[in-house]
């Protein structure tokens, strides 16, 4: 792909500004989307391209996702790397302090909170058809959708939808083929503008696929450098196809950082 020539502009623009952070989602923007999330992959060249982003003068770097922390930094092998990593949707940061490594502490009430609500969807996912599990983070509990054929992911993913309107506290992100519910509050767009006014950063660069991005695409400004990786409406500033054009992205951005 030939990246458009607005995104050129942009991208020497943001990477000629003082100190900033390049910031990007995992699944759908560094790795393609697979049917079986444990077998995701980055593209080659990305992971590199963020830690030299990261070796740079006023330069920061970070990788911000749904997966918890744990599996984040495992299939980025981004661990004691300057790249901050950033877990369930901003509910854990590896920038955090303390002996959690980044992982929200949840009291009492919302650990009862959910293992009920966990209860409740396994029961709900017994009785769905095949294709249809569960995903366990430290915060919520994710229903997945992407091994089932449409029609039952849809009526799956609303089943799950109406499980959680009976919950009251729950903070629910429906993406793309995923439902995930969570006791705690968090989503990208506050962990991200956290993660910029912590290293002081002037300009972010963010790339998103889904509509949990959507959430990091409203919180930045307008001389920010926001791109929207696929289809659906978005109010990113730029758009690319896929991975492989969002990998072309983030090399340029590389490339003008350390001219």
């Amino acid at each position: 792909m030939t990246l458009p020539p607005d995104y050129r502009e942009a991208a020497a623009r943001f990477a000629a500004a003082g100190r900033v952070l390049v910031a990007t989602d995992f699944d759908g923007v560094l790795a393609p989307l697979v049917l079986d999330p444990s077998t995701s992959a980055p593209l080659p060249g990305t992971i590199a391209d963020l830690q030299a982003l990261a070796a740079l003068p006023d330069t920061y770097a970070a990788v911000v996702s749904g997966r918890d922390l744990a599996t984040l930094t495992e299939l980025t092998g981004l661990d004691g790397s300057a790249v901050t990593r950033i877990g369930s949707h901003g509910g854990e940061s590896s920038a955090a302090e303390g002996d959690d490594h980044g992982e929200a502490a949840l009291d009492d009430e919302q650990r009862a909170h959910l293992a009920d609500l966990t209860q409740e969807l396994e029961e709900l996912c017994s009785g769905l058809p095949e294709g249809v599990y569960l995903e366990h983070k430290p915060t919520a509990v994710v229903l997945h959708t992407r091994r089932m054929e449409e029609g039952p992911a849809a009526e799956a993913e609303q089943a799950a939808l109406d499980v959680a309107a009976r919950h009251t506290g729950l903070h629910v992100l429906h993406g793309k083929q995923v439902v995930e519910m969570s006791v705690l509050q968090a989503d990208k767009g506050t962990a991200l503008v956290a993660l910029r006014d912590s290293v002081g950063a002037s300009r972010v660069a963010y790339f998103g696929d889904d509509v949990t991005d959507e959430h990091a695409f409203t919180a930045l400004g307008a001389d920010d450098l926001t791109v929207k990786v696929g289809d659906g409406e978005t109010a990113a500033r730029f758009r690319v196809t896929g991975p492989q054009d969002a990998a072309e992205a983030l090399s340029l951005l590389r490339s003008l950082r350390e001219d």
